[in-house]
């Protein structure tokens, strides 16, 4: 994600603070909000920054306790290892209360593989590509952290860039896990020739894609850093296949064209973020407010293009 404003005065003061926010301001907070499971998510993801890019796990710690069936709360609980010895029990109830979404089986087949259980993992990542929903509560997690920065005196401006910058740290453990997933699935025929599953390990090629496609499209693709997440998983399965090879899953692409094509996103994208930071800056307060506006509907990469678009268009701003 790209970070859209200055830094609040308060930023960088360490002691009895998060975020640069006395925490007081953020029991206050919770207070209204009657310490629900949003708030608390909010409250948590707030304490992501330079400084503390694992958050305040106190307040998801509350939620856990609070609200154990709420799948946000038991998303963020996996995502952060909050409670490492008890994780197959928290993906357990992740699967249970969320049965349509593939992330609970991503999650779960990479604890699976994590443990040398292959069969299993395959399973999970088999059940993960029947399903069509991909859910990872990032906009929700934007949207509940620009709303306390708000609540807390922050500008609309200030609010943005720091909500921004907390879902950013806030989903890098979780898109860890997932970079993981590719991983095992390029070591698959390898790690797990003997298993007597060589069908399930032949068809693990395209599964990868779909989870790189979930990552840069949708739901999933609606932040700049699950993107890259995603184009960085195709890229590793990619490169594990045979350049020579046919595969019916590429739709009729050679894997040199597939590579071409994630190259040229690759600059496109460095071209957007180039010259990013110094248009947003100049545009007038409206036209910023537009820019957040879109970021919502349509996602980050859609608003920085049409920022780009209008900037090339108009001029600077």
């Amino acid at each position: 994600m790209v970070r859209t404003g200055p830094p609040h005065p308060d930023e960088g003061e360490a002691s009895g603070s998060v975020n640069g926010v006395p925490r007081e301001r953020i029991e206050e907070y919770l207070t209204r909000h009657r310490r629900s499971a949003a708030s608390l998510l909010a409250a948590f993801h707030a304490s992501h920054d330079g400084t503390n890019q694992t958050g305040d796990t106190q307040y998801l710690k509350e939620a856990a306790a609070s609200f154990p069936k709420d799948p946000r709360v038991q998303l963020a609980v996996l995502a952060h290892d909050v409670f490492p010895e008890d994780q197959r029990k928290w993906l357990d109830a992740f699967k249970a209360s969320s049965p349509g979404n593939s992330l609970a089986n991503y999650l779960s087949a990479r604890e699976h593989f994590k443990n040398r259980q292959s069969a299993a993992a395959l399973q999970e990542l088999q059940e993960a590509s029947a399903k069509v929903e991909y859910a990872d509560f990032a906009m929700e997690s934007y949207l509940g952290a620009e709303e306390i920065f708000r609540e807390l005196g922050r500008t609309p401006l200030e609010a943005n860039t720091a909500a921004m910058t907390a879902v950013s740290e806030g989903l890098l453990p979780q898109l860890s896990k997932l970079k993981e997933i590719a991983r095992e699935i390029v070591a698959a025929p390898e790690r797990y020739a003997g298993s007597g599953d060589a069908v399930s390990i032949q068809n693990l090629s395209p599964i990868g894609l779909q989870l790189a496609d979930r990552l840069t499209r949708g739901e999933g693709g609606r932040f700049l850093i699950s993107q890259l997440t995603g184009e960085a998983v195709e890229t590793t399965v990619l490169k594990s296949l045979d350049p020579a090879g046919d595969y019916d899953f590429l739709g009729g692409q050679t894997i040199a064209q597939r590579l071409e094509g994630l190259r040229q996103q690759r600059q496109d994208v460095r071209a957007l973020m180039q010259g990013f930071q110094a248009a947003f800056l100049g545009m007038s307060p409206d036209e910023r407010v537009s820019y957040v506006e879109r970021v919502k509907v349509y996602g980050e990469v859609p608003a920085m293009r049409w920022l780009q678009e209008r900037v090339a268009t108009m001029g600077p701003p």
